[in-house]
This record gives structure tokens, sequence and C-alpha cells, in this order.
């Protein structure tokens, strides 16, 4: 059978389907409740499969390193004084010579 044989064999083909009565009520009902899955279910779909996907040793591996260089980043960029203030500051209260440790106390 040739190309031409065979499209015009389809085009005679008039296949007609037969739908339950039902169909098209049970396609827009399935649609409604798709349209109307709450937030918190949605969510929860999302966060399992972000965990999943973070489960995996390469996701896992690279989050935890993502999210070390920013936490050090952007400490070092909030409070570059400050921690020298804070490092003299408990020299001073270890130190045993300081003054504050030496004075008796009445």
């Amino acid at each position: 059978m040739n190309d031409d044989e065979l499209d015009s064999l389809i085009r005679q083909t008039q296949p007609k389907p037969e739908f339950p009565a039902s169909f098209q009520r049970e396609v827009w009902a399935q649609i409604a409740v798709a349209g109307q899955q709450s937030w918190a279910g949605q969510w929860q779909r999302w966060s399992q499969m972000l965990f999943l996907w973070l489960a995996r040793p390469l996701p896992a591996v690279a989050t935890v390193a993502v999210m070390l260089t920013a936490g050090i980043s952007l400490g070092s960029l909030t409070a570059p004084d400050r921690g020298e203030a804070m490092r003299t500051a408990y020299f001073a209260s270890i130190n045993p010579l300081d003054a504050v440790h030496t004075t008796t106390q009445p």
C-alpha cells in the first residue's frame, strides 16, 4: 500500500467515539477539583520534592557549601569593626592581669 492509498483510507475513516453521558460532567468536576487545591497541599508537595532532591549527595553538598559561603560573607560584611571590638573585650575579660581581676572585693 503506498502513501496515497493510505491517506485516502485515513480520510474515509470517520471514527465515532462513544462517550458515556456523564463524560463532560466528570471532566469539569475533575477540573474544578484540580483548581481548588489548597496552598498548603501545594506547598507540602513542593517541599517534599525539594527534600527528595536535596537528599541526593551532590545537591546536599552544594547546598551546604553555598549556605556556608553566604553566611560567612554576610557575617563579614555586616560587622567588620564590631568583630575587633568583641575580640578585644573577650581577651580583656579572660586576662588575669587586667585591673578588673586584680582588685580586691569588699
